[in-house]
């Protein structure tokens, strides 16, 4: 799993925000550091060089989550035939 960022908010509406060490895709899962799903990957705003993830929370209690560092799971592509 690669790190993707850090929780820095929960938003009024029932968001993570987080603070992207890397580009995450909208749709992307991400994980906790045990590997239980924690989010999903919605929107990334912000500054190119510095973007914030907004991610839809799947877990329970999901305020208790912010200041937690978040992962994701790299996707093996199929080789392309041709």
């Amino acid at each position: 799993m690669k790190n993707a960022g850090k929780i820095i908010h929960f938003t009024k509406n029932g968001l993570y925000v987080i603070e992207a060490k890397t580009k995450v895709l909208p749709g992307t899962q991400l994980y906790d550091a045990s590997g239980r799903p924690l989010a999903l990957a919605v929107d990334l705003i912000g500054p190119i060089n510095n973007p914030y993830i907004v991610a839809k929370p799947l877990a329970e209690k999901p305020e208790k989550f912010v200041g937690g560092i978040v992962y994701f799971r790299l996707k093996r592509r199929k080789p392309r035939g041709g």
